[in-house]
């Protein structure tokens, strides 16, 4: 073989070489590629702040470190999680200017329960909030709260609280509405259905609440948060009737021993069922939502992994 066939040789194995390793390593994540899956273009996967508060603190300056992170790795958007609406909202106006730089969108989510008694205090600072943010138009709270945080061994609740759970949804789907959002509610502790007489869980809130209040679906939480263990096929039934009423939800793994992760796996209820009823019914806001790890850069890497995990199998 001459000189000039082996130069060329050479030049192609380590072309191989190099195309290989590029394979090997995975998705580049980029702000200039954004993460879109295959099966599903039309989702837009985003992620929670709350995989972060453990390590950075509610404040402005942190929440624009989530917001390059975002574009860092390609997400087209956040929910922010400021759970007691301590943020201004001359804060919120420069965080949404900054976001809109970067071309992230926001959706805004309080981390407080319909019956706590700090709801309406909380929820009127973050219904102003809301409302500087492009994205889903979404002011989000629990279902359940403090009622239920106090008392380990409650399933559901009882008459009167169902009674004052549904007036004060309505009231805060109604405030929202008033002011071109949507008031969403996310399923946790209690049981996805009661026995309407005594106990009453999920089920029995969305049929009585009105057409102002939305649904949060976490999509581990029927399985390992919910005080009574849903099976998959009646979480899957529950998602199929309520979808139309879902503008985004948690993407969150429960393992096999009912356990949510650190990174997103294969969850009780398969992510394609889920994300095949969200295109169907038009709703395509995803945030992943991960058990913390131990370091922030750990955490880093677990959103990384899960978008690699969505990617390969989605």
């Amino acid at each position: 073989m001459s000189a000039r066939g082996k130069n060329l040789r050479t030049i192609l194995l380590i072309g191989l070489m190099i195309a290989s390793f590029i394979l090997s390593a995975g998705p580049v994540f980029s702000a200039e590629k954004k993460v879109v899956l295959n099966k599903y273009p039309q989702l837009k996967i985003g992620f929670t702040t709350t995989n972060f508060l453990k390590f950075l603190p509610v404040s402005l300056d942190n929440a624009k470190k989530m917001v390059d992170l975002a574009a860092e790795i390609g997400f087209p958007w956040i929910e922010l999680r400021d759970p007691s609406a301590t943020l201004t909202y001359e804060e919120c106006k420069q965080l949404a200017a900054y976001a809109e730089s970067k071309k992230i969108e926001i959706g805004y989510a309080l981390q407080v329960g319909l019956l706590d008694p700090t709801f309406w205090e909380i929820f009127s600072r973050g219904v102003a909030n809301a409302l500087v943010f492009k994205g889903p138009r979404t002011i989000r709270t629990l279902a359940a709260g403090g009622e239920f945080g106090t008392n380990p061994k409650k399933t559901a609740w009882n008459l009167d609280e169902f009674y004052k759970v549904v007036k004060r949804a309505d009231k805060a789907g109604n405030l929202a509405s008033s002011h071109c959002l949507r008031y969403v509610a996310e399923n946790s502790f209690e049981v996805i259905k009661g026995d309407g007489l005594g106990s009453f869980g999920l089920t029995e809130f969305f049929a009585n609440v009105n057409s102002n209040v939305y649904w949060q679906f976490d999509t581990a939480n029927f399985f390992a948060v919910s005080r009574v263990y849903t099976p998959p096929e009646a979480a899957r039934a529950f998602l199929e009737k309520h979808a139309k009423k879902m503008p985004y939800i948690h993407a969150k793994t429960s393992s096999a021993e009912h356990k949510a992760l650190p990174y997103l796996a294969d969850n009780e209820l398969d992510f394609g069922i889920i994300f095949d009823v969200m295109v169907k019914n038009k709703s395509y806001y995803v945030a992943i939502e991960l058990v913390p790890g131990n370091t922030y850069e750990e955490t880093v890497a677990n959103h990384k992994k899960s978008v690699e995990y969505l990617l390969s199998k989605y």
